[in-house]
């Protein structure tokens, strides 16, 4: 067996460009300004406006999850609908199958013919007259 001796080399990671290092370099300056003035702020306002101020801040920071979650469907409705528009499907049917509608003899009576026989034969079907005959009862006529 042969044992070789393996050279341990430290690999340093490459230092950060002047593009990255001037993006944290403000960064961190934006953070500790936003803090500077957050704390001088809040010291001069009142305490009806301070709460004013905090009481906004938890509403829409308790109105930022669901904002997240419509975005989150949204973009995905989206990308399904894209996905549907670059590969249409074929339709599970060839094409809609005719509608035929049977409509029933109308009943008689009302306006047409009778459907019992000849017209001399009395219609089933009579309507009701027009005008009411009342009878009095007990009255004198």
């Amino acid at each position: 067996m042969r044992h070789r001796d393996q050279a341990y080399t430290v690999v340093s990671e490459p230092s950060p460009s002047l593009g990255q290092r001037l993006g944290r370099f403000f960064g961190l300056l934006g953070a500790l300004f936003a803090i500077a003035f957050a704390v001088i702020v809040t010291q001069r306002l009142s305490h009806d406006s301070l709460a004013l101020l905090i009481g906004l801040s938890c509403g829409i920071a308790a109105m930022l999850p669901t904002l997240a979650l419509g975005l989150f469907i949204w973009r995905r409705d989206d990308a399904r609908r894209q996905a549907q528009v670059q590969a249409p499907q074929q339709p599970a049917y060839p094409a809609t199958p005719p509608v035929i509608v049977v409509t029933p003899q109308a009943l008689p009576g009302y306006g047409q013919q009778p459907a019992f026989g000849p017209a001399n034969v009395p219609n089933p079907w009579v309507t009701a007259p027009t005008e009411r005959a009342f009878k009095i009862v007990g009255g004198d006529d």
